[in-house]
């Protein structure tokens, strides 16, 4: 009888740990930060000035916009560009933030303005500059 009653408290401690070490936290957050989400190089694949599109194949224009992490929910950006073979100056687009939007991606805000979207490797750009509203959508590369 000893040696059954011993063999039960074995298993039991021996299901006991099991199931501690087993346990998963559900607190604990095991998605990307943001930023590691949306940081990357993105080629611009469409470019709208004030609602008139304009081939970028056409002016043998190649744009490109890199994100690059900064912190969980903060990234720096640069546009790179080269128009008929002739590479312009890099564009510093400074420290963006980004907020969870759910379902339609992550939001890009320069301080509280909305300047962009990240969703499925699709980053959307849409800022005034000079009086020009400028749309541009990219693809992750």
């Amino acid at each position: 009888m000893k040696k059954i009653t011993f063999l039960k408290n074995i298993f039991a401690l021996l299901l006991l740990s099991t199931l501690m070490f087993a346990c998963e936290d559900k607190d604990k957050d095991v998605s990307p930060e943001l930023s590691s989400k949306a940081a990357g190089i993105y080629k611009v694949t469409k470019l709208t000035v004030d609602g008139k599109d304009y081939p970028l194949d056409i002016a043998k224009a190649s744009i490109t916009i890199e994100l690059d992490k900064f912190s969980s929910d903060v990234v720096t950006g640069k546009m790179k560009m080269t128009i008929d073979g002739d590479r312009e100056p890099d564009e510093n687009l400074g420290t963006l933030n980004l907020k969870n939007a759910g379902s339609t991606g992550i939001d890009i805000y320069e301080g509280t303005d909305k300047v962009g979207n990240v969703k499925d490797d699709k980053l959307n750009i849409f800022v005034v500059f000079e009086g020009d509203e400028y749309e541009m959508a990219a693809t992750r590369q």
